[in-house]
Order: structure tokens, then sequence, then C-alpha cells
């Protein structure tokens, strides 16, 4: 994972947000309709990847919007795609952007890849104007996650995300992190529950993520798969991740922020 404001997802984890974004669409239409995306005249969406959540945004406003990630790779992807969008390479752990510039910041998968959450909420709420919001569409609580039979995936793709820098706990402490940092903060909670055809198609290719990682032998990972397949199969899995949502609106609050994890 690359250093930046805007990290570089890995890929197993990019899987889980491609499959997140699908799941909670509906949810997020009303996140926009709250915070008033039609009204917006300027929106910035940061850790943009390859334009996903920027193409909802364009088809939801007339807002000028600026989207931002620090891979070139998906950015250039992007651009070519989506049309009407500024979109351009932003690295280091400081935005570009000039205080007060945006109604609305919106990021997706984004807090979890950041170990000092904190710092980047206040940066983000930097750039928001007064009255504006920052919105973080989705962030994983990879501690809450349910299995049964508890086989160990969950144990595994926390030790992973650790390793790669991950904050595998960040959906959680979404409430804390934006109020502490003077947002008047709204959370929700969906918790995503594996369908079985996701169970079928996805499963081998988790477990083989958690045995390229190096986490398990490679008969580990086979004998994973083994049973794993045999309990889809019987319609007895059960895996789920609860996804954590928080829209923050920019108030001027007499008490000084403080970090809660400094």
């Amino acid at each position: 994972m690359s250093e930046g404001f805007c990290p570089d997802h890995s890929p197993e984890y990019y899987e889980e947000f491609l499959r997140e974004i699908e799941y909670t669409k509906e949810f997020r239409k009303k996140i926009y309709e709250q915070v008033g995306i039609k009204g917006a005249r300027r929106v910035l969406e940061v850790g943009c990847r390859n334009g996903v959540i920027s193409q909802e945004l364009r088809d939801a406003t007339k807002a000028q919007i600026t989207a931002i990630d620090a891979d070139h790779i998906s950015i250039a992807d992007a651009s070519q795609r989506i049309k009407g969008i500024e979109f351009f390479r932003e690295v280091g752990d400081k935005l570009s952007m000039r205080d007060n510039s945006f109604d609305i910041v919106f990021c997706h998968y984004f807090f979890i890849w950041k170990p000092k959450p904190f710092g980047v909420l206040m940066e983000l709420k930097r750039v928001v104007k007064e009255g504006g919001y920052v919105v973080a569409l989705a962030e994983p609580d990879y501690r809450g996650w349910i299995e049964n039979p508890d086989l160990g995936l969950g144990k595994n793709h926390m030790k992973a995300l650790e390793e790669q820098g991950g904050n595998p706990g960040v959906g959680r402490r979404l409430l804390s992190i934006f109020s502490s940092g003077g947002l008047e903060t709204e959370i929700h909670i969906n918790t995503r529950i594996w369908t079985q055809d996701e169970l079928e198609g996805c499963i081998g290719h988790e477990w083989q993520n958690v045995f390229e990682q190096g986490l398990i032998t490679e008969d580990e990972y086979k004998a994973k798969v083994e049973e794993e397949n045999k309990i889809i199969a019987e319609k007895l899995r059960v895996v789920a991740l609860p996804v954590f949502s928080a829209i923050g609106k920019k108030v001027v609050l007499p008490d000084e922020v403080i970090d809660p994890y400094d």
C-alpha cells in the first residue's frame, strides 16, 4: 500500500469495496439527499480509486466535482471513462485545496487506511465550508466480523489488513473521531450479509488471499476451502460484516477540539 493522503487500497480489500458498493447503493442515495447534494456547488471526493462513487456523484448533482486519489493509474482510468469531473492525483498528508472550498466532502473505504484518522478528519473539515458536510459513506469494521461456523476467516483478514497498515476497527470509532473534531455527527450501521451466491463464488478466493499473505500454509488453505465448500453446499454458512457511515456537519463550536487518540 502506497503512502499518502489517498492510499492505494490493496486488491483484496478493493474486491470487498466493490461488493459493499452494490449492497449499500440505495442507502447512499438517502445520504446524498440528506446532505443536499443537488443544491451543492462544489463537491470533493477523496480516495476516489477508479471512480465508482465518482460516477454516482456526477449522476446525483450538477455541482462542480473534484475527485482525488494517490494512484495515478486509477486516476487516469477514471478520467477516461467519466466526464464532467476534475480528476487529479493528490499525495501527502495535506490537501492542496484552500480552506472552506467545498460544500461536501465524501470518502468511501478511506479511513480504514488511516492509522491516525483524527488528523485526516481535521484536514477534510478544513476544506469544507461552514454548514457543509464531511461524509464517510462506508467504513468496514473487521473487528465486528461475524462468521458461523468460525473457521478463522475474519481473524486472518484482520491480520492481513493490519500488516498492510489498515485500521480494522475504524468503523466503530467514526462517532468519536467526527464528534471530537467538532462536527455535529450522525452515525449509521449496515451489516452486509453474504448471499449464498457470494459464498459460492468468493469464499475460495478469500482463503486464497489469506494464503498468499503467508498467514496459512498451502495444506491449511486446501483444507479450509474443502470445509467451506461442504458447509456452503449445505447452506449453513454465515458471513457478515458491519459497515459504518458518518455524516458530520461543520459548525462553529466554542470548545477546542481534542484528538481522542493523541
